[in-house]
C-alpha cells in the first residue's frame, strides 16, 4: 500500500493522511474514509517515500539528461524540452511535492513524536535529496512555509541561497539522529536500501554533504573542495553500499517502464545523444573506445555507434532498450553512488590543489580518485576484467598524476552519472564549456527567445503561477542562473 497526498492550493492543503494504492486521495474531511486508517505506521510509509524518492529521479533526469546532453529527445517524445521551448517540468514538480516532500514532512514529524530518531533521520536525508533536486532545477522553491495547511495557502519561495545551509543543517541533523540508539521502533526491512543499517545512512549523508559543498565551486572553488575532503573519510568504501533501489519484474525501473517498454510498441521518447556517444565511440578521444557503450545502450550488430543530435528529434542508431544497464525491469534506481563519490573527490583534490579549468597535473591522491571512480562504474554495469584493464591502461586515460585535468575527470564522471540529475549541475558549474564537455553544442532548432544560451533552470508549471502569486513573483527565465550558478 503506497500513501499520497493530493497537492493543491499551491501545494499545501495537506489536512489529513490517507492511503491507497496507486492512487491519489485529496486529505481533509470531505473525502475521509471511515474504513482507511488516518494514522500511517513508520513502516508502511518508509517504503513509499523511498519509492517515490526513486522514481523522482526517474522525473528529473529524464529532462536533466537531456539539457546535459546525455539523452536527446524523439520528435514523439519531450521534443520541446529539448529544444528549450517554455520547459516547466510539470510532473516532476507535482512527484516532488505530492508524493515525496509532503509525505516527508509528516514522517519526519511523527518520527520525533514516536521516538524513532532513525526514523527521522532517514526522512532528513530523503528531504534534503528531494529538495536538493528541486531547487537545482527551478531555483526558489517553496519549503519554510509549503507544509502549514490552511494556514497559509499561498506559501512563500525560498531563496536557494536560503536553501542550501538548510539542506547541509538537516544532513548534520541527520547523522546526530542515526547516531543515537534506535528508540521505540526501528526501520527494518521497510527500508527498502538499506535494511535499517543507520551506519550506511551516515555514510551516505557524507556522502550528499561533500556532493552539496561542490555545488558550491563557483562562490569559492578552493573553500568548496576543502569543505568536501573533510566528508570522505566517513562515506562509502565500495559498490556495495551505493543508495539505490532494486526493482524487479513486479515492481518495474522507471526507465524500463516509461521508456524501454513504449520503445516495444513504437513510442519513441529519449535515446543517447550524440555529444554522449562521441565521447566514448574513439570520435572526439580517437583511440579510446570505452568498453561501457553496449551497458549503458542498444544497436544492432550492423550498425555504427551513433546518437542523436540534441533538438533533431530523429536519427539515433542507438536506444535504450531493455537490455541495457539502466532500463531493465530489476535495473536498480541509483542515487548516490561509490562512483560518484570518488570523481566528487577526484575534483576536490584537484581543485584544492590550485587545479584550473586549464591547468594540467595534480597530486597522486586526486589521480587515484578519478581511476577509482572509472573503475567503480565499470565493475557496477559489469565491464569484464581484460576489457576494464585494457581502458585503464590506454595512454588517453592513464594520463599519470602530472598530465590529469579536469576535462578528464569530469569527462569520466559524466559517463558514470549517466541520466542522473547531478550531470545537469556539473554541466551548469563548468558553463557548458567545451574544453571540459567536448562536443557540447547548443540543441538544433533551439527556440529562438533563448537568444542562443544554453539552458540553465527550469520555470515553473502553470498550475503553479495560477494557483499561488507567490509562484509568479519568483519566476525566472530559462536562461537565468540558480544562485550557486552565478
Amino acid at each position: 500500500m503506497k500513501r499520497y497526498i493530493r497537492y493543491i492550493s499551491a501545494m499545501s492543503l495537506v489536512l489529513l493522511l490517507l492511503f491507497t494504492s496507486c492512487k491519489k486521495f485529496l486529505a481533509g474531511d470531505v473525502n475521509i474514509n471511515p474504513n482507511r486508517a488516518s494514522n500511517v505506521s513508520l513502516n508502511t510509509l518508509l517504503p513509499a517515500v523511498l519509492e517515490s524518492t526513486s522514481s523522482n529521479h526517474y522525473q528529473v533526469g529524464t529532462r536533466t539528461s537531456i539539457f546535459a546532453q546525455q539523452l536527446a529527445a524523439y520528435t514523439s517524445g519531450p521534443f520541446d524540452d529539448d529544444q528549450n521551448r517554455n520547459v516547466r517540468m510539470a510532473t516532476a514538480f507535482q512527484e516532488l511535492y505530492q508524493n515525496a516532500l509532503s509525505n516527508l514532512d509528516y514522517l519526519v514529524d511523527k518520527a520525533t513524536t514516536d521516538n524513532a530518531p532513525h526514523y527521522a533521520g532517514i526522512g532528513k536525508i530523503l528531504q534534503t535529496i528531494n529538495l536538493g533536486m528541486a531547487t537545482d532545477v527551478w531555483g526558489s522553491v517553496p519549503f519554510s512555509e509549503a507544509f502549514e495547511g490552511t494556514a497559509n495557502l499561498y506559501p512563500g519561495y525560498d531563496d536557494q541561497q536560503a536553501v542550501y545551509p538548510l539542506l547541509q543543517k538537516n544532513l548534520d541533523e541527520a547523522i546526530a539522529l542515526l547516531q543515537q540508539p534506535p528508540g521505540t521502533i526501528r526501520p527494518r526491512n521497510d527500508d527498502l536500501i538499506y535494511q535499517g543499517s543507520a551506519l550506511k545512512w551516515i555514510k551516505t549523508a557524507n556522502v550528499l554533504k561533500a556532493r552539496l559543498a561542490m555545488h558550491l565551486t563557483k562562490k569559492g572553488a578552493a573553500a568548496a573542495a576543502n569543505q568536501a575532503l573533510g566528508f570522505f573519510a566517513n562515506a562509502y568504501a565500495n559498490n556495495t553500499e551505493d543508495m539505490q533501489l532494486i526493482y524487479n519484474d513486479r515492481n518495474l525501473n522507471p526507465w524500463h517502464r516509461n521508456v524501454s517498454v513504449l520503445l516495444k510498441s513504437g513510442n519513441f521518447r529519449v535515446a543517447p545523444s550524440v555529444k554522449f556517444v562521441d565521447a566514448m565511440n574513439g570520435t572526439i578521444y580517437p583511440g579510446l573506445v570505452d568498453p561501457r557503450l553496449p551497458f549503458l545502450m542498444f544497436k544492432a550488430p550492423a550498425n555504427p555507434w551513433r546518437g542523436m543530435q540534441n533538438g533533431a528529434g530523429t536519427g539515433s542508431l542507438v536506444d535504450l532498450t531493455d537490455a541495457t544497464y539502466y532500463t531493465k525491469p530489476s535495473s536498480p534506481m541509483i542515487m548516490v553512488s561509490y562512483a560518484e563519490q570518488k570523481f566528487l573527490e577526484a575534483e576536490a583534490r584537484f581543485l584544492a590543489n590550485g587545479g584550473s579549468v586549464t591547468s594540467t597535473g595534480s597530486t597522486d591522491e586526486a589521480y587515484n580518485a578519478y581511476i577509482g571512480g572509472i573503475t567503480a562504474h565499470m565493475d557496477k554495469v559489469g565491464v569484464a576484467a581484460g576489457d576494464k584493464s585494457a581502458y585503464l591502461g590506454n595512454a588517453l586515460v592513464a594520463v599519470t598524476p602530472a598530465g590529469l585535468t579536469l576535462e578528464l575527470i569530469m569527462k569520466e564522471k559524466f559517463i558514470a552519472t549517466y541520466l542522473h540529475p547531478e550531470t545537469w549541475v556539473d554541466v551548469r558549474r563548468y558553463d557548458y564549456n567545451a574544453n571540459i564537455y567536448k562536443g557540447m553544442a547548443l540543441p538544433l532548432g533551439q527556440d529562438p527567445a533563448m537568444n542562443g544560451q544554453f539552458i540553465r533552470r527550469v520555470m515553473y508549471p502553470l498550475d503553479e503561477i495560477n494557483r499561488n502569486p507567490k509562484a509568479s513573483a519568483a519566476e525566472k527565465k530559462l536562461t537565468d542562473k540558480v544562485w550557486w550558478d552565478q
